[in-house]
């Protein structure tokens, strides 16, 4: 996984590379541009993209991690050695390495319209190269070292073999502890209401014939995706659930507080 990643951070930086290149020989050429726009545009994507694969890889081999430990009735501890990742020194790089490409893009299409001053743009396309390079040497250790957790812990503990009566066991109680479905949706719900307002942004500055396009709608939709989102999470957590009014009440005033900014936005 490493050595992909490495790979994947390198094609990124290339990309961004020229990215610069036609933006510095653009001038004031609409064509130019115009290739700029969309070779800026992909190469933002591919980097956020890139970045959320540690993210993925982290979370899932966190959930091996648990599951293996369960079945092979390993200490605990090794849960907490998996979660020592959160307090790496690239932790952080790798939440700003991922959001950097979309604030590069955004302050691109301010750029490109005239609203923003061609600096920034310029500025917020350094920093982000400059976290990717970071993130380059930074990440991979980590990675390498999650890695040799897990195979330190599979040649130690054994889990049951199919067909015996552990494993039927151990299939009972995994059925048992599964995350619920409401849980598993509340996700989708948050990470759509992400998506809604990466969609909006995308039709009104990285578009010519949807610029005029409302942020109403799309507000409105990503908010009720986000209370819906966070009630349904705290209220189904399997590791620590609220209470129905505690997980609503909480959901309904963020959500409130969601809306009335779009509202704001909106009207704007």
């Amino acid at each position: 996984m490493a050595t992909i990643y490495r790979a994947l951070v390198t094609t990124v930086l290339l990309v961004y590379g020229y990215a610069v290149v036609t933006g510095v020989a653009a001038g004031e050429a609409a064509e130019a541009r115009a290739w700029h726009v969309s070779v800026g545009f992909v190469a933002a994507v591919f980097a956020v993209l890139v970045q959320s694969l540690p993210f993925a890889y982290f979370l899932g081999t966190g959930f091996w991690v648990k599951a293996f430990v369960r079945a092979s009735r390993a200490e605990a501890d090794w849960e907490a050695r998996h979660a020592l990742w959160m307090k790496q020194r690239g932790y952080v790089f790798m939440y700003l390495a991922a959001f950097a490409p979309a604030a590069a893009a955004i302050t691109g299409m301010l750029a490109d319209t005239g609203r923003l001053v061609v600096f920034w743009h310029a500025a917020a396309v350094w920093v982000s190269m400059a976290l990717q390079l970071s993130v380059l040497f930074l990440i991979p250790p980590m990675l390498k070292r999650n890695a040799a957790l897990m195979d330190e812990l599979a040649a130690t503990h054994q889990v049951p073999r199919p067909g015996t009566p552990a494993m039927e066991e151990l299939i009972q109680h995994e059925e048992e502890v599964a995350l619920p479905p409401l849980f598993q949706l509340s996700r989708l719900l948050l990470f759509a209401a992400f998506q809604i307002l990466i969609i909006w942004l995308y039709l009104r500055f990285g578009t010519e014939g949807f610029r005029a396009v409302p942020f109403l709608p799309y507000g409105l939709g990503a908010s009720i995706c986000l209370t819906l989102g966070l009630g349904l999470n705290s209220r189904y957590d399997p590791d620590a659930p609220r209470s129905g009014s505690a997980a609503w009440a909480r959901a309904l005033t963020l959500g409130a507080a969601a809306t009335a900014v779009v509202v704001w936005l909106g009207n704007s």
